[in-house]
């Protein structure tokens, strides 16, 4: 039986569209789809857009479709969640649009409460509050919810954007939003394809357009913290890219608007959003342990030619964000500038062996002086050598935080595990298959400078093919 809250005709009108990009998510998708059904009150339209899954998701939601005719299904090849939204654009016909990632889920009764208050003040955008759950579901807590002046007046994006970046209660997600469908066709608002971080260009640009915008206090949408999601399983380099794709885009955005006229305290404030991307962009880089990577173009220096128009609050903001982020481009551009990195790749064609250490124990530095290491070795921190290496050094314990996806051995290749005396206990260096992967088990003690550096014993020993002493 086909059920409906509305006459879902040509000629109706369907007050709100919500659109789930779908991506293997068939544990959640129940859960998500449901507390879209039961939302009551509205004449409603459900598109979700199947983003090449694996799973029996988009079945699942074929089976929704055929039960409720408000549900629309569209399947389609893998392109991430961009894409998928932008084809739920192009089919929603709802006044108004929202969005739903499909881990997550909305408060029963929670969107009729936004549809109400979107066309009471006929508003081109409508923001609400997120509570923050386990993964398991069991509510956290509120994710800086909004609190004072701002509720439930009448402001243009503009200057809801400024009081939210201003008073700390900025967040870019896209979900956090309703938005006018008349809105988003007018200014031709899509999702930029190809990244992800794609609701930090979104958001900015969407709330900053809009002629009306209401911050409410509605508590509406549960949002899971997912460790299986996108944001946690994308690659560095892939998380990288997007933000300086980003902020390209946001500087290009913002330079239509001036230090010196109506618009300068939106030029402020933004400066602040893209100095805080900027911020998180750089420390990642900070991470990075490859000259393979090739650092995009990026306006760094857009602070410190700008900061003299700045106004007092939001330079004063803008300066932290600019400082951490050219702190943490010293530290990449010193690594990459280091012994351990610089001119390697020409001693290595001069047919030394190559020991990588592949993370450092409390990310230090080696306690090494390239000087002391075996005349017929080289040592590196570069993962550019990883395949070639003849041994390769891990810090086993800090290993989970460096490794992005799995790595394959070289069937020559010598993999060592050096810890700390302290860390012997710990649960890697302790199970059995991980073991079983390693070849050396190298202790770091407090006596290495009188003794001499174990790495610089292990280099000698195999070349001298004499590592038994170190099983």
């Amino acid at each position: 039986m086909r059920t409906s809250n509305c006459n879902m005709d040509k000629s109706s009108k369907i007050d709100l569209s919500v659109i789930v990009p779908v991506y293997n998510a068939e544990k959640y998708l129940l859960e998500c789809i449901d507390s879209v059904i039961h939302q009551g009150g509205l004449c409603f339209e459900i598109i979700m857009v199947n983003d090449g899954s694996t799973d029996r998701s988009g079945a699942i939601g074929d089976q929704y479709a055929k039960r409720d005719s408000r549900i629309k299904v569209i399947h389609k090849e893998n392109g991430g969640a961009s894409k998928a939204r932008n084809a739920g654009l192009d089919l929603a016909q709802g006044e108004y649009i929202a969005f739903i990632d499909s881990d997550d889920w909305i408060k029963e009764g929670s969107l009729c409460e936004l549809y109400r208050e979107a066309t009471m003040y006929q508003a081109d955008v409508v923001m609400g509050n997120i509570w923050l759950c386990h993964q398991d579901g069991s509510i956290d807590k509120p994710f800086m919810r909004i609190t004072g002046e701002m509720r439930h007046h009448t402001l243009s994006g503009k200057e809801g954007f400024i009081r939210l970046v201003k008073t700390g209660f900025y967040l870019p997600m896209q979900f956090k939003y309703i938005y006018r469908k008349k809105y988003l066709d007018n200014i031709w608002a899509r999702f930029e394809e190809g990244i992800i971080c794609e609701d930090e260009l979104w958001s900015p640009v969407v709330l900053c357009q809009a002629e009306k915008m209401i911050i409410t206090d509605i508590d509406f949408y549960y949002y899971r913290q997912n460790d299986e999601s996108v944001m946690n399983t994308t690659n560095l380099f892939r998380r990288m890219d997007s933000l300086f794709q980003v902020t390209d885009r946001l500087m290009k955005f913002v330079d239509r608007f001036d230090f010196s006229r109506e618009d300068k305290a939106l030029k402020n404030w933004w400066y602040v959003n893209v100095f805080r991307i900027y911020a998180v962009a750089f420390e990642l880089l900070s991470g990075v342990k490859t000259t393979t990577y090739i650092l995009p173009e990026h306006h760094l220096d857009r602070y410190w030619r700008d900061c003299w128009e700045m106004m007092p609050e939001p330079q004063k903001i803008c300066n932290r964000f600019f400082r951490n982020a050219a702190t943490n481009l010293k530290k990449y551009t010193d690594w990459r500038t280091s012994d351990w990195v610089a001119s390697i790749a020409h001693q290595i064609k001069a047919g030394k062996k190559i020991m990588l250490i592949y993370n450092t124990i409390q990310d230090d530095d080696l306690s090494l002086k390239v000087a002391d290491a075996p005349t017929d070795w080289v040592i590196t921190t570069d993962r550019r050598y990883l395949k070639q290496a003849d041994a390769v050094v891990f810090h086993l314990p800090g290993l989970q935080q460096e490794l992005e996806n799995d790595l394959d051995k070289p069937e020559e290749q010598i993999w060592i595990s050096r810890y700390l005396e302290s860390e012997k206990q710990h649960p890697l260096i302790n199970d059995p298959e991980i073991r079983d992967v390693f070849d050396l088990w190298i202790t770091y003690g407090k006596d290495e400078e009188i003794t001499g550096h174990p790495l610089v014993s292990l280099c000698r020993q195999i070349s001298e093919e004499d590592i038994s002493s170190l099983f």
